[in-house]
């Protein structure tokens, strides 16, 4: 087994190398390798283990003649050629289950703390205002809240919603039959006919690219809160501007943006578009830098789950 070997491209929890340990395969960690030593190392590897220092092109996979598995530890796969690792027989491994309870909080955070205007509120008493009425926050009770992806994020935000006494309706459009005791299953339609909230639980594909956009926005009944925890690329900036200014869009909370670099970077702050700059001085914009996966919990969680799904790769191998 031991001529199993696994390159560890970023650092994990040690609960997966350790697990990896027992499970008989040889680690090879280099976290601070430059891509040109990881090339050199692939050849040799059976799996490796990343979380975006790099992007998995062709190359890579032409590379690694061995490659049963890459293993994200995460849940999007953009800076991997999926489709070209499925043509050459190799898996590629997620971890939504791992984070999804603390992408859930995150976003009622998010949700709160726009509604409540907690962040606003914050920064002006550091600067000596005092605004009471200028405050006066909107009820999440009584709304209607639409969840788009109704996947391990969706569902789990659902849940965490339970208690406010609001109405939770879900779309997701490749599933059939999700409605639960958390979310009713809707279309579409009823989604902009009916929520006063929108959150955004899908992935990033180019099928999604700019899904929420000056039409997606147009076709809402209400003018309504959006969060997105999801991905930048899922939602045109300059449009969701657009709605901001006209009210349609009433306030919006962004754990991710469309600028980010493949590596989830920010982009320097003077480099960014106008429409970003739009952003950062609403006061109806709450931000955060792509933390709603990231908690202590969910870097273990990550590792649980890659190690579950590797040694089931291995055992039917």
């Amino acid at each position: 087994m031991n001529y199993r070997k696994i390159l560890l491209i970023d650092q994990p929890h040690p609960f997966l190398e350790n697990r990896l340990i027992e499970l008989g395969f040889e680690i090879l960690p280099h976290y601070t390798a430059s891509e040109a030593t990881i090339l050199q190392l692939l050849p040799q590897c059976w799996g490796i283990v990343l979380r975006s220092r790099f992007a998995v092109t062709r190359q890579w996979i032409d590379q690694a003649a061995q490659l049963r598995f890459i293993a994200r530890e995460g849940v999007g796969v953009e800076h991997i050629d999926v489709a070209y690792a499925a043509a050459k027989g190799i898996a590629v491994l997620t971890s939504p289950e791992g984070s999804r309870d603390t992408v859930a909080e995150h976003t009622l955070g998010l949700l709160l703390a726009l509604m409540n205007n907690i962040a606003r509120a914050d920064r002006q008493i550091r600067y000596g205002q005092w605004s009471r009425e200028g405050n006066r926050a909107v009820e999440i009770k009584g709304k209607t809240i639409g969840i788009i992806g109704y996947g391990n994020m969706g569902s789990a935000f659902a849940q965490r919603l339970q208690g406010f006494d609001a109405h939770v309706i879900a779309y997701d459009k490749f599933k059939s039959g999700y409605g639960d005791a958390h979310a009713q299953e809707v279309s579409l339609d009823t989604i902009f006919a009916e929520s006063d909230i929108i959150s955004l639980h899908i992935p990033y594909s180019e099928a999604n690219h700019y899904f929420v956009n000056d039409t997606f926005l147009n076709n809402f009944r209400k003018n309504i809160y959006l969060v997105n925890t999801a991905r930048g690329l899922i939602l045109n900036t300059a449009d969701l501007v657009k709605h901001l200014h006209s009210g349609k869009v009433r306030g919006a909370a962004l754990d991710v943006i469309e600028y980010e670099e493949t590596s989830f970077n920010m982009l320097q702050l003077n480099d960014m578009p106008t429409p970003f700059h739009h952003l950062i001085q609403s006061d109806q914009v709450v931000l955060s830098p792509h933390i709603a996966g990231w908690s202590f919990e969910s870097k273990k969680g990550h590792a649980r789950t890659l190690a579950a799904k590797i040694e089931y790769l291995l055992q039917h191998d």
